[in-house]
């Protein structure tokens, strides 16, 4: 995904809310800031300052909660829309850094090391998401650490039922949406394999066009890097009653993804 197709759909004036269940659901949310701060509080324990870099912060909506814990955060961002509101939300706060990221490789130029790099809601965005996160690995420190939160589970790797709930779900909140049949024909030409390189739904959404994030991929990435590798599955949905019904069942559609103590030396 390029940054001027970020810009086309991330536009001025864009609420990142709107279809995202992680910023829209209460308890949902909560459960990330906590992880998120439980995992800055782990590296104040054992370092006296600490450095984290948020990989697409969007409009700052877990950015908040980062500075508040007290740590120097550095964002990046495609969108140049959305840099330029961090860039106005943050101007007067000296442990803030937004970083206009056009091509998605700001992480490797900046020349800097972190202790936590977060990325919420951003590898499902990335044709290679794996190369990404190999790039992000060069820039954590020893006893560091990475999370990601947000993606959507691999689809080959779910059960049919957490397929079919998590689709049916989907469909009775897209029906309450406008662009009913723009929606119905994007979903009948995906059904058929058939994908727009243009078109700037599959490709900013672009786990419609890999079929989610393999997760296990992933881990396997990360476990020669870090001592501790965790898979957090859950149940994620844009329709709030069907949220609240669907964590009640042993079904997930989402992960998060939390490695810690970063091991010195390791190839990066």
């Amino acid at each position: 995904m390029t940054g001027s197709m970020q810009d086309i759909g991330h536009p001025a004036g864009h609420n990142y809310d709107i279809g995202s269940p992680h910023l829209t659901h209460l308890r949902l949310r909560n459960w990330m800031v906590s992880t998120l701060r439980d995992l800055v509080a782990e590296q104040f324990r054992t370092k006296g300052a600490v450095r984290v870099l948020e990989i697409g912060a969007g409009h700052g909506a877990f950015t908040d909660h980062l500075l508040a814990t007290g740590a120097h955060v550095t964002m990046t961002e495609m969108s140049r829309a959305s840099a330029d509101l961090l860039d106005e939300r943050y101007r007067h706060n000296p442990a803030a850094r937004v970083v206009f990221d056009p091509d998605g490789h700001a992480a490797r130029d900046l020349g800097n090391s972190f202790d936590l790099v977060c990325a919420i809601s951003v590898l499902h965005h990335i044709p290679d998401y794996l190369a990404a996160v190999c790039e992000w690995l060069r820039v954590i420190d020893a006893g560091g650490t990475f999370a990601s939160f947000a993606d959507p589970l691999w689809y080959p790797g779910r059960g049919r039922g957490s397929l079919l709930a998590d689709r049916g779900a989907y469909f009775a909140w897209r029906l309450g949406r406008g662009e009913r049949l723009a929606g119905a024909r994007a979903r009948l030409r995906r059904a058929r394999g058939q994908y727009e390189d243009d078109n700037v739904r599959d490709m900013v959404e672009y786990h419609v066009v890999r079929q989610g994030c393999d997760e296990q991929a992933l881990a396997d990435l990360l476990r020669p890097e870090f001592d501790v590798v965790e898979i957090l599955p859950y149940w994620s949905t844009q329709s709030a009653v069907f949220q609240a019904a669907g964590r009640r069942l042993p079904l997930a559609t989402d992960f998060g993804l939390v490695a810690r103590d970063r091991r010195a030396g390791s190839g990066s």
